[in-house]
């Protein structure tokens, strides 16, 4: 029983952490927004555990619809949405696990501290509403409802034909006081053309420290993910997006190779 449970554990660590959409520091103006849709097919057969001895083969998959909106509030404040919808089959590490149903959904304010060319500072608090996996099988990081707060902050330089811009944000989510669930980092390194073409690496890294469980000790949790994408505006405010996206290390967690279609919408 007691090496089922931490098997589940595992298998739930294997699956707790969802990529979000694109957003940068840079607030948009009042009255403006987007909305970023992607689906995502993810697969791996290899896991990272820590259970000396144990077989490491999995068989896993997950199809993610997922929704990003943001609407300019106000000059300094964005409102902020991001959803999605997730299909999991898992087999491995002594547990068998078969998901479909909304995962966390995301609502958000994102307020700019600081604007200036080529320089965008904001801070963002966000009500997480509890999705996911049942609590019947296992909470980790579950159906209960959280909150986080990030701070963003971006940089641009534009050149004649093309702009360079860099994004960094950090952010933690927890249920109450007590204690901090996650540890977030979020990467974004992007080149956009004067015209329609636009290229974003994207690095995300996220952890969970471990806790105590009904007389059990949850493991360490981490993930780093790399994905690449290409983005290009068919026309004025439509654009379309294919992405790739590997997982590069982590503890307790699925090796996991996505790839990602997306549309964007502007108004």
């Amino acid at each position: 029983m007691k090496l089922n449970f931490r098997g589940i554990c595992i298998a739930f660590a294997l699956l707790a952490f969802p990529e979000s959409a694109f957003a940068g520091a840079w607030n948009l103006p009042p009255g403006e927004g987007q909305i970023i849709s992607t689906y995502n097919h993810s697969q791996a057969d290899e896991a990272y555990s820590d259970i000396e001895g144990l077989d490491k083969t999995v068989e896993f998959t997950k199809r993610e619809a997922r929704v990003f909106y943001e609407h300019g509030l106000t000059r300094r404040l964005t409102g902020v949405v991001n959803a999605a919808h997730q299909t999991i089959s898992y087999n491995g590490l002594q547990s068998s696990i078969n998901f479909s149903d909304f995962d966390k959904t995301e609502l958000g304010l994102r307020y700019e501290i600081k604007r200036r060319e080529g320089l965008a500072v904001s801070v963002q608090g966000s009500y997480i509403l509890g999705g996911g996996p049942p609590e019947s099988i296992l909470d980790i990081g579950g159906r209960k409802d959280s909150f986080e707060l990030r701070g963003l902050w971006g940089q641009s330089k534009e050149f004649e034909n093309y702009v360079i811009f860099f994004d960094a944000q950090a952010a933690i989510r927890a249920r109450n006081t007590d204690r901090i669930e996650d540890w977030r980092t979020d990467l974004t390194l992007g080149w956009k053309d004067k015209k329609r073409w636009m290229a974003l690496l994207q690095g995300y890294h996220t952890q969970r420290d471990s806790f105590g469980r009904d007389g059990f000790i949850v493991p360490v949790q981490k993930r780093t993910k790399l994905q690449a994408s290409l983005v290009y505006e068919y026309k004025k405010n439509r654009l379309v997006q294919f992405g790739y996206l590997q997982t590069l290390d982590g503890r307790n967690i699925v090796k996991e190779r996505a790839i990602s279609l997306g549309t964007w919408i502007r108004y």
